[in-house]
């Protein structure tokens, strides 16, 4: 499968999709990206704008995955802590252009776009809920028991477990490490997109 991977970070989402598929992952700062290239060697990564490579690639593609930036749009930012110690700021709709012109013009094509909940209500439904994330996408989406120590034992780190961040010039690593899905729902969700999942019930 030709797998599109937008707004790759370090690619917690493609962790466990294996090395069978042709992937291309597309990240804009050239640290972050040298860090995925050390630790999916196989890859084709490239840094660049997601946006921009998206409209000029789609149709390359078999399945797209996107997670455009979500920290405008996190419930922390509505908080009142937040509101009180940092200036306010517009929600990145970098998320909605993608998903509308996902569902315009790749019909065809699988994909999803993974952000927060958000502290407002979802301009467009999301497919899924899954641990305080959303996801739209144009095929259903199963429902899936999370792990919560995979988040315990690496958003209070300055590295992962399972790589080496420490020789990167990533000034805040642990938000990169937050920023990064869990391993098990990207495999889980690429595994509905490619219907390796008999879906009886229990969707969202």
């Amino acid at each position: 499968m030709r797998i599109l991977n937008l707004y790759a970070g370090i690619g917690g989402n493609r962790k466990l999709w294996g090395n069978t598929h042709k992937i291309t992952s597309i990240e804009y700062n050239q640290e972050i990206a040298k860090a995925y290239k050390d630790r999916y060697p196989n890859d084709n990564i490239i840094v660049a704008d997601a946006k921009q490579y998206l409209l000029d690639n789609y149709k390359e593609f078999d399945f797209i995955w996107g997670s455009p930036p979500c920290q405008s749009h996190s419930t922390i930012i509505n908080s009142q802590y937040t509101r009180e110690s940092y200036n306010a700021k517009y929600p990145d709709m970098s998320l909605y252009q993608i998903i509308l012109f996902l569902q315009g013009h790749c019909r065809d094509i699988k994909w999803v776009v993974e952000n927060v909940k958000p502290y407002y209500n979802p301009l467009i439904k999301p497919a899924a809920e899954i641990d305080r994330h959303l996801y739209w996408s144009n095929f259903k989406i199963s429902k899936i028991d999370i792990d919560k120590e995979y988040i315990i034992k690496n958003v209070k780190v300055d590295t992962l477990k399972d790589f080496d961040l420490t020789k990167y010039n990533i000034p805040d690593k642990r938000q990169v490490i937050r920023n990064q899905v869990n391993y098990k729902v990207g495999k889980h969700i690429l595994d509905c997109a490619m219907d390796k999942i008999q879906v009886e019930g229990g969707l969202f």
